[in-house]
């Protein structure tokens, strides 16, 4: 039977109560403007629900800024865990008091005359003047069409549904993607004594420190986190593309997939498709790690030219190499795979992640099904959108500066409901 929907009106509505939609909540709530927001879980519902136990942020306790409540513990230099991340997003929302209503999820969106009607679970039509969606920076999980080829005896999972070593069945495991995820999740399989396969990717390594600061000190000093989608030349690249990998994980540390291979790690080359028991490997292997190492080469020229030009007194290169990775791994990836013989029991697809908004009933997306906007503003009237991956600009999805990004739209939603 159909449901019997009951109808409610709202200036603003707000889908999502993670860092952006907080955020936003933030500022209207500072501007005294009337407004709801709806989660479709509990509050950090993603941080609950789609990151492992172990995880924990790679930008240092300094950065985590959303407005009016910035980070003031004892470590600074420190990288909050899951748990601590969720209670920070929690105690945020008591903070002031945001008008959030959990356990909805919007089911539809459409455009009715100058409102725009949210239908839910919970059989209500939702009408708004305005609407801002902050449903997440990364979308839904992406996994290869292949993937339902292969044989059902293997599970597969995401990387967001990845927990611990222990919630896995006993025998080998295969990651695929060697990103922040991918590689972080390995490293953990590594020291819990579980035999493990990384498929690579071309995701670069990250220095943890280098000459006495955190990685993430020198990119804010060098004004990184200030770049805009007008400063990058690939815009695709910077939304789609994999993070290098780094840790915050044990006070943070870098990852080296060739000591990780010296300590037991089997690396392979990028997977390209399978059937069965079978995987389809991209040749090349040696070739991409000498890439990922090559990565900070740069990156290290220009904070020794930034150090330089300021005259910052600051150590040498200070970082360090495990002595003999150069030689890891000892021989070049095959162009196949056997599930079979290599007694491989799970499979963990850290492939990244796709956007969905099909469920707005406007022609909101470009080709890629990223939302067509400017720093959230879209074309529609009193429609936005906040905490994407590069919304505006690197920043723009990160603790550090969604705050930025969440001011300007509520600027924007004042004067349209005014």
């Amino acid at each position: 039977m159909p449901i019997d929907r009951s109808i409610e009106d709202q200036n603003i509505v707000i889908i999502g109560a993670g860092s952006a939609g907080l955020a936003t909540s933030y500022w209207l709530t500072k501007k005294k403007l009337d407004h709801i927001v709806l989660e479709r879980g509990k509050v950090a519902n993603t941080w609950i629900n789609e990151r492992w136990d172990g995880f924990h942020l790679v930008n240092p306790n300094w950065a985590v800024r959303l407005p009016g409540f910035h980070y003031t513990g004892s470590e600074p230099e420190g990288y909050l865990s899951k748990n601590s991340t969720i209670e920070y997003l929690q105690n945020y929302a008591k903070y002031f008091s945001s008008p959030i209503r959990t356990g909805i999820v919007v089911e539809s969106l459409l455009k009715n005359n100058n409102r725009y009607s949210l239908n839910t679970s919970k059989g209500q039509t939702i009408n708004a003047q305005c609407v801002i969606v902050a449903t997440g920076a990364f979308g839904v999980p992406r996994i290869p069409a292949y993937a339902s080829c292969l044989s059902k005896s293997i599970r597969q999972i995401h990387s967001t549904e990845y927990k611990n070593p222990q919630s896995l069945a006993d025998g080998a495991v295969l990651v695929v993607g060697s990103g922040q995820s991918g590689a972080q999740i390995t490293e953990e399989l590594l020291e819990a004594g579980r035999k493990v396969v990384l498929s690579v990717s071309r995701a670069g390594r990250r220095p943890r420190r280098y000459r006495d600061r955190d990685s993430s000190w020198w990119n804010y000093a060098m004004g990184s986190f200030d770049k805009t989608i007008n400063d990058v030349e690939s815009i695709y690249d910077s939304r789609f593309g994999s993070s290098a990998h780094t840790s915050g994980a044990k006070g943070g540390h870098d990852i080296y997939l060739r000591q990780m291979a010296k300590n037991g790690v089997r690396l392979v080359g990028p997977v390209s498709g399978g059937n069965g028991d079978t995987l389809t490997l991209k040749t090349g292997l040696l070739n991409i790690l000498t890439e990922v190492d090559n990565h900070p080469i740069q990156w290290k020229e220009n904070v020794d030219q930034y150090i330089e030009r300021f005259g910052i007194k600051v150590p040498l290169d200070d970082s360090f190499v495990p002595p003999g990775i150069e030689e890891w791994p000892e021989s070049e990836s095959p162009s196949s795979f056997n599930l079979t013989d290599s007694a491989i029991k799970t499979i963990i697809w850290a492939t990244g992640f796709k956007y969905d908004f099909d469920w707005i009933k406007l022609p909101i997306t470009d080709e890629h099904n990223f939302p067509i906007q400017r720093r959230g503003i879209t074309k529609f009237p009193g429609l936005y959108f906040m905490g994407l991956q590069w919304m505006y600009g690197s920043k723009s999805a990160q603790f550090i500066g969604v705050g930025e990004d969440a001011e300007h739209v509520s600027k924007h939603v004042a004067h349209q409901v005014s």
